[in-house]
C-alpha cells in the first residue's frame, strides 16, 4: 500500500490542467489537495482558451466551434500545454474534463512525463448540450491511466481498444462542503438540475401529498418541465456558492436523483450530504447500497409510492432519521471521501505505475 507518509516525503511536481475559473469542485480542488499534501503545483486554467461572452450571438458560435472542434482556441491550448510542460517538468499531468486539447499534444508531452485524465461526464454518450468527445478519447491512448466516474465506462473504453481506465469515485470538497451550525428548517427538498427523467413526476407526488417541499437548482433547466406551473411555486433558487453549503446543512431530508443521460448510478451529491448529516431519500441503485447500506445510512424508494411513503416515515420520526444522518456521516468519514482522499489515490496509483507493479 502506498502510504502517505511515503508521497508526503517525496516532493512531485503536478500539472493540473482543467477548468479553474468556472468551477471550484474539479480541477481547482484537486490542484489545493496534492498542494495540502506537500506537492508543487502548475494550474493549467483552460478557462483561458474559452470563448466566455456576454453576447448571444457569440456564445452560439462559441458552442458551435466546440462541438465541432474548430476555431484557434484548440490549437493555441495544444501549444500553451506542450510549452508549459516543457517548462514546469511536471512528474505527473494531470488532465481533469479536458475535451480541447488536441491528441498529438497529449502524444508530445507524454513522451516527457506521465499523463493521467479524468473525466466526470459520460463521454460515450453523445448529446447536443455537451463537448465533442472525440478529441479527448483519441488522447486516452496517450496516458497512462484514464480515470471515469462511473463502471460502464470502463467497458467503453475497452470496446476500442483502452484497458487502463480505472473509476475514481465522486467527493465531496473540504472547502466546500462541511457541517455548520444551524437549525434544520428545511423539512425536504431536492438541491440540483432539472432532467427529463421523470423526476418531476416524483416531486409532484410529494406536492399532491401535500408534504413540506423545497426545490433549488437553475431554473432554466426546471422550467423546462411541464409541470414548471405547479413546480414554481416551491422553488427557491439556485443554492450557489457559499449558500449551497448552508442550503444542505439546513435540509432534513433531500432527495437524490440520478442523470439518466450520464447514466449514472450515483452523484457527487450523494458523497456532499452525509457531510451536513442531512438523511438522503434516494432512488435507489445497487452502487448507492453498496456505499449507504440501505434504512442503516440511506433511505431508497423504487416508485412513486414508495417515495411519499418513505418521506413521510422519516419526517414523522426524528430520531430514526437522526441515526441514518449519524451513521452515514461516520460511514463518509471512514470511507474517505474527500477531495483529498481521492487525491490520495491518484498519487498511490501513479508510485504503482512508475515502480512498474499493479495498481492498488
Amino acid at each position: 500500500m502506498f502510504k502517505e507518509e511515503t508521497y508526503r516525503s517525496i516532493k512531485m511536481r503536478i500539472l493540473v490542467a482543467g477548468s479553474f475559473t468556472t468551477y471550484d469542485i474539479y480541477a481547482k480542488a484537486f490542484a489545493e489537495a496534492f498542494r495540502r499534501l506537500g506537492h508543487e503545483v502548475y494550474s493549467f486554467d483552460t478557462d483561458r482558451f474559452e470563448m466566455n461572452e456576454d453576447n448571444p450571438f457569440k456564445v452560439a458560435v462559441g458552442k458551435v466551434k466546440r462541438h465541432w472542434l474548430l476555431g484557434p482556441a484548440i490549437g493555441a491550448a495544444s501549444r500553451a500545454l506542450k510549452r508549459e510542460v516543457r517548462e514546469f517538468k511536471p512528474d505527473l499531468v494531470f488532465l481533469y474534463h479536458c475535451y480541447f486539447f488536441h491528441p498529438s499534444a497529449v502524444r508530445a508531452i507524454s513522451r516527457l512525463t506521465t499523463v493521467f485524465s479524468y473525466e466526470n461526464d459520460d463521454p460515450f454518450e453523445k448529446r447536443n448540450d455537451k463537448p465533442n468527445p472525440a478529441y479527448y478519447l483519441a488522447s486516452a491512448r496517450y496516458c497512462r491511466l484514464n480515470y471515469v466516474f462511473r463502471r460502464k465506462n470502463i467497458e467503453d473504453f475497452a470496446r476500442i481498444g483502452v484497458d487502463n481506465a480505472k473509476v475514481l469515485l465522486p467527493y465531496y470538497t473540504e472547502t466546500r462542503n462541511f457541517p455548520i451550525a444551524c437549525e434544520k428548517d428545511i423539512p425536504l427538498a431536492f438541491v440540483g438540475h432539472g432532467e427529463d427523467d421523470g423526476r418531476d413526476v416524483m416531486i409532484k407526488a410529494l406536492l399532491d401529498a401535500g408534504l413540506p417541499f423545497r426545490l433549488y437548482g437553475y431554473e432554466y433547466c426546471w422550467s423546462k418541465s411541464p409541470l414548471w406551473p405547479q413546480l414554481k411555486n416551491y422553488y427557491h433558487g439556485q443554492a450557489n456558492g457559499d449558500m449551497y453549503n448552508t442550503i444542505l446543512n439546513r435540509v432534513k431530508v433531500a432527495l437524490v436523483f440520478f442523470s439518466k443521460k450520464n447514466n449514472d448510478t450515483y452523484t457527487t451529491r450523494s458523497f456532499e450530504l452525509p457531510v451536513t448529516k442531512t438523511v438522503m431519500l434516494s432512488e435507489y441503485t445497487a452502487d448507492m447500497d453498496s456505499f449507504w447500506p440501505e434504512d442503516e445510512c440511506c433511505v431508497y424508494f423504487r416508485n412513486r409510492d414508495e417515495l411519499v411513503q418513505k418521506a413521510k416515515w422519516l419526517l414523522e420520526n426524528p430520531k430514526q432519521m437522526q441515526v441514518i444522518a449519524d451513521n452515514a456521516f461516520n460511514r463518509l468519514k471512514a470511507l474517505g471521501c474527500s477531495e483529498t482522499d481521492r487525491v490520495r489515490e491518484v498519487l498511490a496509483d501513479y508510485e504503482a505505475i512508475v515502480k512498474g507493479n499493479s495498481l492498488p
